[in-house]
C-alpha cells in the first residue's frame, strides 16, 4: 500500500493516493484525531478509512437516476450493500500526486464518462496542507465536459467516539434521515436533535443531513484534553452526522449539497445546494480542522 506521510511540529498524516487520496490517519502530538486505518487490510475501502472525499456529490443518488437539462442520467451503485450510488467517483478512484512538500500534497484524478459512474466528465483536484494548528484542505473540481454539470463536495472523516465527546454546531432544517420515509422537502431541526449549544453526543443513532449549516462546528473530548474547531466555506450549507451503534467513530461531514439533492432539485425543491458548473469552468472550496490542546 501506497502510503505518504507528512508532518510538522505538532501533526502528522497519511494519505493514500491509490485509495481516494484518503487520509490513512491524521495525528495531533502522536495522538490519533481520526480514526485510523487498518493498512494490512486487503482490498483496502476508502469507507475504512481516516477520511475521505466526496467530489462529484455528497450523500445518494435515490434509485441510481436523475433528471438534469431534461435528459434523464443513471448511475451504477458503487458500495456493496447500498443500494443506490453513493458520495461521487472520488473516493473510489485512484489519484496522482501532482507536487508533495513536507507539509502539503497535491492530487489529481481525472474522471471520464465512458469509464461508468458519474455521468459527465470532470478533473478534481485535492490540496492538503498541514498548519501549525491543524489540516487545511482544499479542493477543485474542473467541468471538462461541453454542457454544464450539476456538482457538490464534502468531505467524510470519521472522527474517535468517546464517552464524553460533546458536539456544537448550527442548523435549521434536516434533509433526511435514513430512518425516515424517502422526504420530498426538508422539516424543522427536532429539538432533541439540536446542537446549537455544546452537548453530548451519547449514545443516540445519527445518519442525518441537516440544512441551514453556518460552516462552524466544536467537538469537544473534556478527558482527553483537546477539542477540534471545524471550519467550511459559507458554500458548505449542509452537515452530516453519522454515528452508528456500537461503532468507536463518528463522522460529521460538511456537504454543499444535500442527501439525493440532483432529484429534489428536479422536482423543483430550493435550498439543495447543488452547484452547475459551466464547460471548461471550475469550483473549489476549503476546509479546515483546527486541534487545540
Amino acid at each position: 500500500m501506497n502510503e505518504l506521510v507528512l508532518s510538522n511540529e505538532h501533526f502528522e498524516m497519511g494519505v493514500l493516493p491509490d485509495v481516494g487520496a484518503s487520509l490513512s490517519f491524521f495525528k495531533y502530538r502522536g495522538k490519533d484525531i481520526l480514526r485510523p486505518t487498518d493498512l494490512s487490510k486487503k482490498n483496502l475501502d476508502a469507507n475504512e478509512s481516516a477520511l475521505f472525499l466526496m467530489i462529484p456529490f455528497a450523500g445518494r443518488i435515490r434509485g441510481g437516476s436523475f433528471v438534469y437539462w431534461g435528459i434523464t442520467r443513471r448511475m451504477a451503485k458503487n458500495q456493496i450493500g447500498i443500494h443506490d450510488p453513493i458520495h461521487g467517483d472520488a473516493w473510489k478512484s485512484k489519484w496522482q500526486v501532482i507536487e508533495q512538500k513536507p507539509h502539503q500534497i497535491t492530487l489529481k484524478m481525472v474522471h471520464k464518462k465512458e469509464d461508468g459512474g458519474f455521468p459527465f466528465p470532470y478533473e478534481a483536484t485535492v490540496k492538503y496542507i498541514l498548519k501549525n494548528d491543524g489540516l487545511q484542505i482544499e479542493m477543485t473540481v474542473h467541468n471538462t465536459a461541453v454542457l454544464p454539470m450539476p456538482c457538490g463536495l464534502g468531505i467524510h472523516p470519521f472522527f474517535i467516539k468517546t464517552k464524553d465527546v460533546s458536539l456544537q454546531f448550527n442548523t435549521k432544517t434536516v434533509w433526511a434521515n435514513e430512518s425516515d420515509p424517502i422526504l420530498d422537502k426538508p422539516y424543522t431541526t427536532p429539538q432533541n436533535w439540536d446542537f446549537s449549544k455544546q452537548k453530548p453526543l451519547g449514545k443516540t443513532e445519527f445518519d442525518t443531513c441537516f440544512g441551514g449549516f453556518d460552516g462552524q462546528a466544536l467537538i469537544q473530548y473534556p478527558t482527553e484534553g483537546y477539542q477540534i474547531q471545524l471550519s467550511a466555506d459559507e458554500q458548505f450549507g449542509h452537515i452530516v452526522l453519522y454515528s452508528p451503534k456500537g461503532k468507536g467513530f463518528f463522522c460529521l461531514e460538511p456537504t454543499t449539497n444535500a442527501s439525493n439533492a440532483f432529484n429534489l432539485a428536479a422536482a423543483g425543491v430550493i435550498g439543495t445546494g447543488i452547484k452547475s458548473i459551466g464547460p471548461n469552468q471550475n469550483i473549489s472550496a476549503k476546509i479546515e480542522l483546527k486541534v487545540k490542546g
